[in-house]
């Protein structure tokens, strides 16, 4: 590890916002443990390097949008049935079910705000991409929802202080709290959906058939 931190010292800033985005790029394909550790590491060692707040933030948003586009379209070419085989895999497939009745229901906001929400954002991609979300606004979607959530990381990483401990306790917290807002406001959504439903349902009867 400390031969590691030795090298990444030893690159110039330039070098290390094309790091950052190309380890943006891997957690978004294969996302760790707690996921945004790693990615919330690096610009909390870029801030300690003196590096600008905003290129951190372009650098770690278009590589992360360029993974989630890999895995967009490997889903979309593959298709349905080998995504849920492959969710079905890493136990991810009742998320996936969840996340495609909302997309049926509220479209593109039900992509936007699971990218929020543990347990649904890692197959907020694959899922798209197996649905055949039109790319540009799935790209648009996916890059707003980064800059706000890799935004608020990286702010946290340049505002907290030296201490990487203190920086992992405040992401946590901040994490819980935008995961716990962004999945009442799926309820809430899913509620308010199920009751026009109900009322459209009743108004017109055979149409609802």
């Amino acid at each position: 590890m400390t031969a590691l931190l030795d090298w990444v010292n030893s690159l110039d800033l330039g070098t290390l916002y094309v790091l950052l985005g190309v380890v943006a790029f891997v957690e978004s394909i294969f996302p760790p443990a707690p996921a945004d550790v790693v990615v919330a590491f690096g610009a909390f060692y870029a801030a300690r390097r003196d590096a600008e707040f905003w290129p951190v933030v372009v650098a770690i948003v278009l590589g992360s949008v360029l993974g989630s586009l890999v895995v967009y379209t490997v889903a979309r070419r593959f298709g349905a049935d080998w995504m849920h085989a492959r969710l079905r895999r890493f136990h991810l497939l009742n998320a996936e079910e969840k996340l495609e009745g909302l997309y049926a229901h509220y479209g593109l906001a039900a992509l936007f705000v699971s990218r929020f929400v543990p347990g649904l954002r890692a197959v907020v991609s694959p899922m798209a991409g197996a649905l055949r979300v039109k790319v540009l606004r799935y790209t648009a979607v996916i890059a707003l929802a980064c800059v706000i959530w890799y935004g608020l990381i990286i702010w946290i990483a340049f505002r907290v202080g030296s201490d990487w401990e203190t920086v992992k306790a405040s992401l946590h917290v901040v994490g819980l709290r935008v995961g716990i807002s962004a999945a009442v406001l799926i309820a809430v959504l899913a509620v308010v959906g199920h009751r026009l439903w109900l009322r459209h349902r009743a108004k017109h009867p055979r149409k609802a058939e």
